[in-house]
């Protein structure tokens, strides 16, 4: 078949590496793949992506989709007027750029994915910005999540019908509350190529001289939905008891100096023990010389991080937030949940990991059981019977 895959953007995060995975699973599979950026200046996980896949830059901003102004009608009284003025004016623009984006991308494909899930991709494949026989979207996350946030995202899944979810919790009560909608939807896993990215060894032994025996946390640094001051919080709190740990954050985002002023707040004793790395495409080498994983989200999608974690058999305390980490998780069964929000909890389940090396080592064995559930053999036969199933349904 002949897809596209739709983006807001390629810049270094976690739905843009997941699109990558799934990039390399359709290739592998024989099938012709385009991957259009609707943010052209971010191209950072671009080389993430096969080198058979065709790479298309088309600017199209969330600011210009009309759904974008739904969620005026519960934010202020007058939203109920804006959301509909804003509509109709920028209904003429998109009727342009989509004229614009079809001349531009004049192939047909069989099926187009919005897969950031925003805005401006969902808009992109709903309204038809290229020619597609069928049409799919990702949620990184449950339905009822988006739902939460918007009108503007179910009205656009309407158009495009066939979703993918990552967790199917509260599907049954949006359903319940909305029996009119017509939706077709399935549940997959994001897959982990974190086996293929091979560990640089000189480079973990830095790391594990460097910082001793360290927790580390791989995320994008922003709240919401990462919150990193709960494990700062969590940790100033272990570290009166441990104090050979250290904590290093993997990531950029637009809180990192707000959350390194939070660190140093905490006086030098606690600080001189905080790290921040920025943004790094060798996280197998942190994860292979790390102590600990700990994800401090105050709500998720399926987060790949904790997955990779799994990989390398690294003991994880995460947050038992909506939605993903008790997905991958269970109940305590491959890792340890803690309350969103509690420093206390976390620091607790922490301090429970350290001192306990049969514990420890016994959610070291876990891991590798888990870990099978997302590896890319696995999902790609479910993909591959996913897609089937939404072409067949319409021939």
């Amino acid at each position: 078949m002949k897809i596209a895959m739709v983006f807001d953007g390629l810049q270094i995060g976690g739905i843009e590496r997941v699109g990558a995975d799934y990039a390399k699973i359709l290739t592998s599979a024989g099938h012709d793949v385009t991957i259009i950026n609707l943010r052209p200046h971010l191209t950072d996980l671009e080389k993430e992506f096969p080198s058979s896949c065709h790479m298309v830059h088309f600017n199209y901003s969330r600011k210009l989709t009309p759904e974008q102004y739904n969620k005026a009608i519960r934010m202020w009284n007058w939203g109920k007027y804006a959301y509909p003025i804003m509509s109709m004016a920028l209904f003429p623009l998109n009727i342009a750029l989509r004229m614009k984006s079809r001349m531009r991308i004049k192939k047909q494909y069989d099926l187009t994915i919005a897969f950031s899930g925003h805005f401006n991709d969902l808009t992109f494949v709903a309204d038809g910005f290229v020619k597609s026989k069928h049409k799919l979207c990702w949620l990184h996350g449950a339905l009822y999540s988006y739902l939460l946030l918007s009108d503007g995202f179910l009205n656009l899944y309407r158009k495009i019908k066939n979703l993918v979810v990552l967790v199917e919790a509260g599907q049954h009560e949006v359903f319940e509350y909305n029996k009119y909608l017509h939706l077709n939807i399935h549940q997959l896993y994001n897959p982990s190529f974190i086996a293929e990215k091979q560990v640089n060894d000189r480079e973990a032994q830095r790391l594990k001289e460097k910082y001793g025996k360290y927790i580390v946390m791989v995320s994008r640094i922003e709240t919401p939905p990462k919150n990193p001051y709960t494990l700062i919080d969590a940790f100033s709190l272990v570290l009166n008891k441990h104090k050979d740990l250290n904590l290093v954050f993997v990531g950029d985002g637009p809180d990192r100096v707000k959350a390194i002023e939070y660190a140093k707040q905490k006086g030098d004793d606690i600080s001189g023990h905080i790290f921040f790395e920025g943004a790094k495409t060798n996280v197998q080498d942190y994860y292979s010389s790390a102590f600990m994983m700990v994800q401090s989200s105050e709500f998720e999608g399926l987060p790949t991080t904790l997955i990779e974690a799994l990989y390398f058999n690294l003991p994880i305390v995460a947050t038992d937030c909506p939605t993903g980490p008790r997905e991958i998780l269970g109940n305590n069964d491959f890792g340890l949940l803690c309350k969103v929000h509690d420093a206390s909890d976390m620091a607790r389940q922490i301090n429970l990991l350290y001192e306990d090396e049969e514990l420890y080592n016994h959610y070291r064995q876990e891991s590798s059981k888990r870990i099978h559930a997302f590896m890319p053999e696995t999902i790609k036969g479910k993909l591959l019977e996913i897609l089937n199933s939404i072409t067949e349904e319409y021939k």
